[in-house]
């Protein structure tokens, strides 16, 4: 069934306008818009499946290392540019850096990159696959592969995610756009002509919401909601088709299509941590907070609520009938039946539905008079699933107290700042963790040095003693030769033993010196005296006492 273009007059919070601008579009506004208390409306984001909003800029490997932890992978965003200056001893990363190598030089990073130092962040990666398949690339030096990830924007101080209010503020423009629009859009866009005709299109832009300075859509403001730390995962973003390709069918093949980078989502809410909130502003008016247009009824808050309910629960419908109840993606509409009477059960004067982020696909970001033409029904015939589970950007903004909001906000901050502190101390204290190794390190060094240097010194002494015993003895005959050597204090017991079998041969004071020699020799060597002495070795000391001088 196609969609009904929306008619203010089918909801009852429309007021008409008081004649504040012209039918031309132009703004004929005599006072500054208001804010007040009044038009404070802040709320609590719940997440109902996951939420990616880009950053803009893709991450690379030379952005991030991978690391395992706790049983888990983790994905650290890093410094690199620090961990570069601390390798330019590197032999190997320094080879890279000068050969433009950036294959390698990725690979080298993952590999030696301290994340308690260089870390600036860290995401969970609840998929094993999708942390090793990024991995695989990463440390394969010839992979071509980018292996990107998609980040979230971050705060630069606390490098903590948050979710840009524009977002939110985009997606409440669709079913307003939609509501106001009955194919003019459309019909400006092709005026006759064959192209695009942007003129037109912008003429009419300004006729439903002002001009550029007066744009009634600034009478709405949305904040930026913190994220608080492990309100993020990276997920794997699987495009699959409506109808499996022929290859695929009868096998346990899954129907795939374009492949896409990882991205970093909002968690789930129920799967734990604090909740996400933030603040809508409208602008005050006679007629309540609400949005004045320039040529049609004033839109209260009420209303605004009612037409994105309207506008995304249809699409919600739809999709899970088109989708969800196809044999090879019915497990994803299993997994949404619980968030299906979530949104059928929304409080109406409290909640509004919102499709949010990249992957809405082009039912949620198209009006109905502006939908595809050309084929069969509005729908395309892909999906994309955060890890083949749950399509991504459904949320729900339940308004709360300005208590609740302020109490939440100021935890959510308070552990943002606590865990941006936890990980500077972590990160110091790892830092001095590595100086007192590395000092350790190099007392070691030192203490091997100066005990190398003095083993040197040993043996260089020990080779001089040699030379110049050698060269006193050069002009001794053997007998004397032999003398010398065992009167020396580094004598062996052999070199004893051979100067005893000569004492006979000896005479006068050769044999004299040489029962000295022994003496000496022995008393150092434990053959002199003593109880443990041989029969024979007492008779070899006997006969060398009784050639002692007097």
């Amino acid at each position: 069934m196609p969609d009904r273009p929306y008619h203010p007059s089918h909801h009852t919070d429309f007021h008409h306008k008081t004649g504040t601008h012209s039918a031309s579009g132009s703004s004929d506004r005599t006072t500054p818009r208001r804010w007040t208390q009044a038009g404070f409306l802040p709320f609590r984001l719940e997440v109902l499946t996951p939420v990616f909003i880009g950053s803009g800029e893709d991450l690379s490997p030379l952005d991030y290392v991978i690391r395992k932890e706790q049983g888990g992978y983790v994905l650290h965003l890093v410094d690199t540019e620090s961990w570069l200056q601390s390798m330019q001893d590197k032999a190997d990363i320094r080879s890279a850096l000068d050969r433009g190598d950036m294959l390698t030089l990725r690979q080298l990073m993952a590999e030696q990159l301290d994340a308690g130092i260089y870390s600036l962040g860290r995401i969970p990666m609840p998929s094993p696959a999708t942390a090793e398949g990024l991995l695989a690339h990463i440390k394969n030096p010839k992979s071509l592969s980018n292996a990107e990830v998609q980040p979230m924007p971050r705060s630069p101080s606390t490098m903590s995610a948050f979710v840009p209010g524009s977002s939110l503020k985009g997606a409440i423009s669709t079913p307003i756009i939609d509501s106001l629009d009955h194919g003019e859009l459309r019909a400006a866009m092709h005026t006759g002509k064959a192209y695009f005709d942007a003129r037109a299109y912008a003429d009419r832009m300004k006729y439903l919401f002002g001009n550029i300075t007066e744009h009634a859509m600034q009478a709405l403001k949305v904040s930026d909601i913190p994220v608080p730390p492990g309100g993020t995962r990276i997920v794997t973003a699987n495009e699959v088709r409506m109808t499996p390709s022929q290859k695929a069918r009868g096998t346990s093949q899954k129907p795939t299509g374009t492949p896409k980078p990882p991205c970093e989502v909002l968690t789930i809410s129920n799967a734990g941590g604090l909740p996400l909130y933030g603040r809508l502003f409208m602008e005050t008016t006679t007629n309540g907070p609400g949005i004045t247009l320039p040529n049609a009824p004033f839109i209260s808050f009420a209303a605004l609520s009612s037409l994105c309910r309207n506008f995304y629960a249809k699409r919600f419908r739809e999709e899970m009938d088109k989708f969800y109840r196809l044999n090879h993606l019915a497990h994803v509409g299993t997994a949404l039946q619980p968030i299906l009477r979530r949104i059928e059960n929304l409080n109406p004067e409290q909640e509004m539905l919102l499709r949010v982020g990249h992957y809405s696909h082009v039912e949620c970001v198209t009006i109905t008079a502006n939908a595809p033409q050309g084929r069969k029904g509005v729908f395309g015939k892909t999906r994309t699933l955060a890890d083949r589970k749950l399509p991504f950007g459904w949320v729900v903004l339940s308004f709360c107290s300005e208590e609740e909001y302020r109490d939440g906000l100021e935890k959510v901050e308070n552990a943002i700042a606590s865990a941006t502190q936890e990980h500077e101390e972590h990160r110091r204290a790892r830092q001095d963790e590595i100086l007192r190794t590395l000092e350790e390190q190099r007392k070691r060094a030192e203490a091997a040095a100066l005990a190398k240097a003095k083993a040197e010194e040993e043996r260089l002494q020990r080779e001089r003693e040699a030379a110049e015993r050698e060269a006193a003895m050069a002009h001794l005959s053997p007998e004397e030769r032999a003398i010398a050597e065992v009167a020396m204090p580094d004598a062996t017991e052999a070199q004893s033993m051979n100067l005893y079998a000569k004492l006979d041969s000896l005479e006068g004071e050769l044999q004299a010196k040489a029962a000295a020699a022994l003496q000496t020799c022995w008393q150092r060597l434990g053959k002199w005296s003593g109880k443990q002495l041989s029969k024979k070795q007492k008779e070899k000391v006997a006969k060398v006492r009784l050639l002692l001088p007097a």
